[in-house]
């Protein structure tokens, strides 16, 4: 009904703007297409391309130095096509709708909006007040996965800090497909299951316990930020609902299970059918909350950005080996460097490294000590009209890594064409190894207008 709502409010905004004073706005847009083509056709279910459009209207409007007003509008596709798997989806959302007052020494802003907060690139661990699309799971940049959420906003400036108060009335957690594509959380289970004589009796099912919107299920924050001797500085304070992207799996069905290869889940099944108790068809899945206190800083060495974040969760989400969650307090930081070589590479690298704390054996996925590294490079050529891009993520202590090069061409300065590969691989029983089947080949544009 609000989603409803706002999309009149935007619809009536631009018809408005229309029949009267169109020199008085700022309109803009955004098309964004990519294709993507699996490498290999590794397994008998799994998606073998996707494609993925979306088209963004946004107009912004400021009748006074005061105040500023500004609506979008979000039309998004996602397509799987595979052996008998495929899905398309479509959706009209609102982009980034909301009213700004801007006082003598505050700032208010209410609406769809979306807030950045934390200093790091790519790996930031305190950007926590955006929904994230995670229907591509990390193929898709972190400003591609963001889309903006309701919330009122109150900036309080003095010339040695800024203090920052955020609240919303709507719940907030990452989005994910359940079943039926290749990144989904419980992959193509269902069908595989249906497929299998043993357990094809087994429809699974997934009953999600989301919360209303409403006071009881409000999430809020503060923010301190300054800057002191050429160091950006923050410390914030978030509770809000678990932003891990497991599910909170209250009760799996098959008890007695123990999920030792992630990647291959009907083997465990048969491996260990003789000790098996199902217990009905239906996974429940919950949103807990989670308090985050968080500290980012920014500052500059020699012509080099060094950025760093520190999160401490109070109760963050995990799987466990029997596919049900458990809930533990989680300690992250990240440090980051980037810098500008004279020859026009650029060059970004983060070390993050995350501990749990209580950490038990039934955990899958992550270990007690969790540490990763970064890279991200680009060079640009032919007046910087091509580049070249790389992306890598590598997990020292598990060892796998997803691996992103790519090629971009300029058509004109506003209109890009694309294309790279996703490469994706870990040892048996890690969180990579789960998509390594995922290898994808990939073509795409931008236009923005």
């Amino acid at each position: 009904m609000v989603k409803k709502a706002l999309l009149a409010i935007i619809l009536g905004f631009f018809l408005w703007n229309s029949a009267y004073g169109a020199e008085k706005f700022d309109f803009s847009g955004r098309f964004f297409a990519r294709g993507a083509i699996d490498l290999k056709h590794d397994k008998a279910i799994e998606d073998q391309r996707l494609d993925h459009e979306k088209l963004r209207l946004e107009a912004r409007f400021s009748p006074s130095y005061s105040l500023d007003i500004k609506t979008g509008v979000l039309l998004d596709r996602l397509a799987y096509y595979g052996n008998k798997n495929t899905r398309e989806e479509t959706r009209v959302e609102p982009w980034e709708t909301y009213l700004r007052y801007v006082g003598r020494a505050f700032e208010l802003t209410i609406g769809n909006q979306i807030i950045r907060w934390g200093k790091v690139d790519e790996l930031t661990i305190l950007d926590n007040l955006t929904r994230q699309d995670m229907r591509e799971l990390f193929t898709l940049r972190l400003e591609e996965r963001q889309r903006p959420w309701p919330w009122l906003r109150l900036q309080y400036f003095q010339d040695s800090f800024t203090l920052e108060g955020v609240f919303t009335l709507w719940p907030l957690w990452p989005e994910r497909d359940d079943f039926d594509s290749d990144w989904a959380v419980f992959d193509h289970l269902r069908k595989e299951l249906a497929r299998d004589p043993i357990f094809q009796a087994l429809n699974l099912k997934l009953k999600k316990d989301e919360p209303p919107v409403g006071l009881k299920n409000a999430e809020w924050g503060l923010r301190l930020s300054g800057t002191n001797k050429g160091v950006d500085w923050e410390v914030s304070y978030l509770y809000a609902h678990d932003r891990s992207f497991y599910y909170y799996v209250e009760d799996y069905p098959v008890k007695g299970l123990w999920l030792e290869h992630p990647a291959e889940p009907l083997k465990d099944l048969r491996a260990q059918l003789p000790s098996l108790n199902i217990t009905g068809d239906t996974i429940y899945v919950s949103y807990p909350r989670d308090s985050i206190f968080g500290f980012a800083f920014e500052t500059t060495f020699h012509d080099m950005g060094v950025r760093g974040e520190v999160a401490y969760h109070t109760s963050r989400v995990f799987l466990k080996k029997n596919l049900e969650a458990v809930k533990k307090p989680y300690l992250q930081w990240v440090i980051g460097i980037d810098y500008r070589f004279e020859s026009g590479l650029y060059l970004n690298l983060q070390f993050l490294q995350q501990r749990i704390l209580g950490w038990s054996e039934d955990i899958l996925f992550d270990p007690k000590l969790d540490s990763y590294i970064f890279v991200r490079l680009s060079k640009s050529f032919l007046q910087d009209f091509l580049e070249i891009r790389l992306d890598g993520t590598y997990g020292i202590t598990t060892r796998g890594y997803f691996l992103n090069p790519e090629i971009a061409y300029k058509i004109t300065d506003d209109f890009e064409i694309f294309a790279g590969l996703h490469l994706i691989d870990g040892p048996q029983g890690t969180f990579f190894d789960v998509f390594d089947h995922n290898d994808q080949v990939y073509l795409g544009l931008e236009l923005n207008f």
